[in-house]
């Protein structure tokens, strides 16, 4: 049997948790089966198992992985950190933010699969939203907790409500209330 190298086992890793990721959004954790998520990645089932114990074990790397709503927080400019906040805040509850959420944040189209699942996924789940808070505080120092908190509720939140009320106008009225109080929040 051919051994792999390090690059190609990282390699690998690294296109099923893509290929879970995008799927997971989509159709849900039960909406994804094992040879589906192979087919995502144009990988086999044994290699699936060369990395993961079973689909449960890929869902919480997933979530224990990036997520983008962070990884926007984290690209903001020095000296610029609150208004950056704002931004990526109100960039977050937009109608093209919306009509993409399925494909986009794992923060709002795996939180209630999430609430479904283990206590491991649950623990990824919780650290994603500590390393928000983190970031919402970073330099914003008159931000406290309960505040940061607040307005990642009003994100997620305000996304889901609003992507589930479709193209009407109480999906945007519903995105437009979150972006104000989130204004509020961060002092814009």
């Amino acid at each position: 049997m051919a051994r792999y190298s390090k690059t190609h086992k990282e390699s690998s890793r690294k296109a099923l948790l893509a290929a879970a990721a995008k799927l997971f959004r989509a159709k849900g954790f039960n909406g994804v089966g094992i040879d589906e998520l192979c087919g995502g990645a144009e990988l086999t089932r044994g290699a699936f198992y060369a990395h993961f114990k079973s689909k449960r074990a890929l869902f919480e790397s997933v979530l224990g992985g990036p997520h983008d709503f962070i990884e926007r927080l984290r690209a903001r400019k020095p000296g610029k950190l609150a208004a950056g906040a704002v931004q990526v805040a109100t960039d977050y509850l937009t109608p093209k933010h919306r009509q993409g959420v399925l494909g986009g944040c794992s923060l709002a189209s795996l939180a209630m699969d999430t609430a479904r699942s283990n206590a491991q996924a649950q623990e990824a789940y919780a650290a994603a939203v500590e390393r928000i808070v983190a970031e919402f505080q970073r330099e914003h120092p008159t931000l406290k907790d309960s505040e940061a908190r607040a307005v990642l509720a009003l994100c997620v939140g305000g996304l889901l409500v609003s992507a589930a009320c479709g193209d009407t106008p109480s999906a945007d009225k519903t995105q437009r209330a979150a972006r104000r109080q989130v204004e509020t929040l961060l002092g814009a």
